[in-house]
């Protein structure tokens, strides 16, 4: 069954939920009860057990009622939340791929951009509840890198994932090489270890320095 977010926290509020449950719950991820979370964050025990629906359907929480406990995926979560963003967020990422709201979106997207609202009814056209739940779903995956916005504030896919038309020289040409670098984004490239983006850089470099025309050789006089 596909299990949207509840409309009663925004994802920023439920990404809160997150992190408390890993403080509460310590690196052991031992279960953590609704009113324990509801006194953390100042709300009700009700909204708590609302939120806990899309999250273990996310693989976020193991499944438990009245009390809950993180994944493995949910605590790492939470604790590069709280020293690494950029992380976070690809770790999100890769988690979600196949999942049923990353493959409609891709479907939904492969022809180009839509509005927020157009993607959000798309997406929760076959369940119950207002459209908030389905904005929320997409706020969700744009924090987790499945979507991006262009210029006009329209949602689409990242440029990984469309697809490319040929122009120029093919992949084993100048742009081929750039084109990791071109799809990157700033948080992608961020998030590379030290050795790995000293790596890339020095690869690119050695590219333009090969791409850059070279001054005639003096005559002797």
């Amino acid at each position: 069954m596909n299990v949207l977010p509840t409309e009663r926290l925004t994802p920023r509020r439920q990404l809160e939920v997150v992190d408390a449950m890993a403080d509460l719950g310590g690196p052991e991820r031992h279960p953590v009860t609704a009113k324990a979370l509801a006194t953390r964050l100042g709300i009700t025990p009700k909204t708590i057990s609302r939120a806990t629906g899309f999250l273990t359907h996310a693989a976020i929480l193991q499944p438990g009622r009245g009390a809950w406990a993180l994944t493995e995926l949910g605590y790492s979560l939470a604790r590069l939340r709280s020293s690494d963003s950029a992380r976070a967020r690809l770790l999100l990422r890769d988690h979600w791929q196949g999942t049923w709201f990353q493959q409609r979106a891709q479907r939904l997207l492969a022809s180009g951009p839509l509005e927020e609202a157009e993607l959000a009814a798309h997406l929760c056209a076959d369940r119950p509840g207002p459209l908030e739940r389905g904005l929320y779903l997409t706020e969700w995956m744009t924090y987790a890198l499945l979507l991006d916005r262009d210029e006009q504030g329209r949602l689409t896919l990242p440029a990984e994932q469309q697809t490319a038309t040929p122009s120029g020289p093919g992949p084993s040409g100048p742009m081929g090489v750039l084109d990791p670098l071109m799809n990157a984004s700033a948080e992608q490239l961020s998030a590379l270890p030290d050795v790995e983006f000293i790596a890339l850089m020095s690869a690119y470099r050695t590219v333009f320095a090969s791409l850059t025309p070279k001054a005639p050789s003096q005559q002797g006089s």
